[in-house]
């Protein structure tokens, strides 16, 4: 139904966004307390010349481009421990 289809993107959303612990408790209804961290990293990236790779490459080459380094990205993150959230 569309209301479940809702209700799983939402979910979806929450653990794109949160860290687990707290996706978990704002999936549950319970109070998220606050948090803080000692050491804190925000990184910024930017795929230099993806406007013209994009413009000149077939859709499908882009997209296999994109889950490769992403793919590997993700790896990295897990390997390290690092909460990642895309924007």
């Amino acid at each position: 139904t569309a209301k479940r289809h809702r209700q799983e993107g939402t979910s979806r959303l929450l653990y794109d966004v949160f860290p687990r612990h707290i996706a978990d408790a704002l999936a549950e209804g319970r109070k998220v307390e606050p948090e803080s961290k000692e050491v804190v990293t925000i990184f910024f990236s930017d795929i230099v010349g993806f406007t013209s790779i994009s413009s000149t490459v077939p859709p499908e080459k882009v997209s296999q481009m994109l889950d490769r380094l992403y793919t590997q990205f993700d790896a990295l993150s897990r390997e390290h421990g690092v909460f990642k959230v895309e924007t």
